[in-house]
């Protein structure tokens, strides 16, 4: 018998642990700890893994009118060969070698959690999205000079199983004064995302760093209705 009270207990727990408080609580009863909560980690938040891309060779820089973009250092005289091929290895490995480009954070701003979140911690910088569309945000990314949000567009998506890749309408560039920017998604709510897709995969590409995140559906629920 005790080892049953003991296994309730510890079922008690773990569906304590999965259950967050303000999960149960109505909006207009959250505190401040529920709001930071939601932002740091809930289903609609992620800390995502930015990916460098390869270099771009010469041409398609040239083609992209600017040079600099997607460009690896220099080999230096040790990639010539000169002093010995064991050497011009190292040189062209340590050209192409690239530092952590570090993590972003993932919002999905429209979310009806996230908002009132928002609110609830005076984040008056946040715009009100509007409901015609789902609104995804990548937080802190360094934005190259010679990019639009035109050109982000066209290089984003959201992917579910077995139907077309769902492009952005607009795209939104918040940018801060020291070169970093949070970057805002808008997809049509005319292309419905219901349970039935079970997931989602959001992919961006900014500058030559690479964003994937995927969100499950069935997770991104509050008081029974998927919020999205």
């Amino acid at each position: 018998m005790r080892k049953y009270c003991l296994a309730l207990a510890s079922a008690a727990v773990l569906i304590a642990a999965n259950n967050p408080v303000w999960q149960g609580k109505p909006i207009d009863q959250w505190d401040d700890n529920d709001a930071h909560q939601v932002l740091a980690d809930s289903p609609w938040v992620k800390n995502t893994q930015l990916q460098n891309l390869p270099d771009l060779p010469q041409a398609a820089r040239r083609d992209g009118g600017d040079w600099d973009s997607g460009i690896g250092k220099g080999v230096g005289i040790a990639g010539t060969g000169i002093l010995g091929p064991a050497r011009a290895a190292e040189a062209r490995e340590r050209a192409h070698a690239k530092p952590d480009p570090g993590t972003v954070v993932i919002r999905w701003e429209s979310a009806l959690p996230v908002h009132a979140a928002e609110v609830k911690l005076g984040e008056i910088d946040v715009p009100a999205w509007q409901t015609d569309y789902y609104a995804i945000a990548v937080y802190d990314v360094p934005i190259p000079p010679h990019w639009s949000s035109r050109e982000l567009r066209g290089i984003a998506s959201l992917r579910r199983y077995g139907k077309k890749d769902f492009k952005p309408a607009r795209v939104e560039i918040l940018k801060r004064d020291d070169d970093m920017a949070s970057v805002v998604y808008l997809f049509p709510k005319t292309e419905e995302i219901t349970k039935k897709d079970a997931s989602v995969l959001f992919q961006a590409q900014i500058g030559r760093l690479f964003i994937a995140q995927l969100f499950n559906l069935r997770e991104m629920e509050f008081k029974g209705q998927l919020e999205l």
